[in-house]
């Protein structure tokens, strides 16, 4: 992660404040209420018989399926926080465990460093981000990927879900990121009083690197059946905030579509 200037920091607190403890009460447009355009789960990478050969920095279980989690906005608006409060759970879970790879220790994708990216597993670690998919590259859906690959693995040949674009300061608060780290490999990563937020130099928030504005927040590898609840806020054009819920819409806030899914 990188550090943030001071008065960036300063920023950020504002935002978690407002997210966790204040109700908005601006007026949405349109627009602003249809931003959300839903959220993308990519099957990045099936495991095969070349992935468990290696087993730099931790073996990988059979089995494994790395997912890719995209925010899905209109074009012009801005993904600042993933959270959860005491209303609403930000959930990420496994019916098993999601698997860390220890060589790559990565808790963000901005740690993901691309020179040894092809290293034993290196590339298939879970990490949470906000557009960085490592320090030098933005996510983005293979199927979109059209610049060529630097992973070297079969399935990588033609497309890596790695391209240039914005690599905003990332913050988390209130959340354990050892969760990304830990040996242990655990299965749900929760909570009602935190999040991740994004400041792109004096700006809250991201934009996604191509036209179609898709912010790549999470990349999880694991034998099991994937689940999520997400809460997410983004700015909007104009200059103000909208809050799209997994659960129950409080106030301005709005049921998003996509924020709840199990495979």
């Amino acid at each position: 992660m990188r550090m943030l200037p001071f008065l960036t920091f300063l920023v950020l607190l504002l935002i978690s404040a407002t997210i966790l403890h204040a109700d908005n009460k601006h007026t949405l447009s349109r627009n602003d209420s249809t931003a959300l355009e839903g959220i993308i789960v990519e099957v990045y990478h099936v495991a095969d018989a070349s992935d468990y050969a290696d087993t730099t920095g931790g073996k990988l279980p059979e089995g494994s399926v790395t997912y890719r989690i995209y925010v899905d906005m209109k074009p012009d608006y801005t993904l600042q926080v993933v959270y959860g409060n005491a209303v609403h759970e930000l959930r990420m879970a496994t019916t098993t465990t999601f698997y860390n790879n220890s060589y790559c220790g990565a808790l963000v994708g901005y740690n993901v460093n691309w020179a040894k990216i092809n290293r034993g597993a290196y590339a298939l670690d879970s990490w949470i981000t906000l557009n960085s998919a490592t320090n030098r590259h933005a996510g983005i859906l293979k199927a979109d990927d059209n610049d060529g690959s630097i992973i070297d693995r079969p399935d990588f040949s033609h497309s890596d879900g790695l391209t240039n674009g914005n690599l905003p300061e990332f913050k988390p608060f209130n959340i354990d990121m050892n969760f990304f780290n830990w040996t242990k490999n655990p299965s749900i990563f929760s909570t009602k009083n935190g999040g991740w937020a994004a400041i792109s130099g004096t700006v809250s928030g991201t934009k996604g690197p191509t036209p179609d504005n898709r912010v790549l927040i999470a990349q999880l590898t694991t034998t099991g059946k994937l689940s999520f609840e997400l809460n997410v806020q983004l700015g909007t054009p104009g200059g103000g905030t909208v809050n799209f819920v997994a659960r129950n819409p409080e106030g301005t806030e709005l049921k998003g579509p996509g924020l709840v899914y199990a495979n």
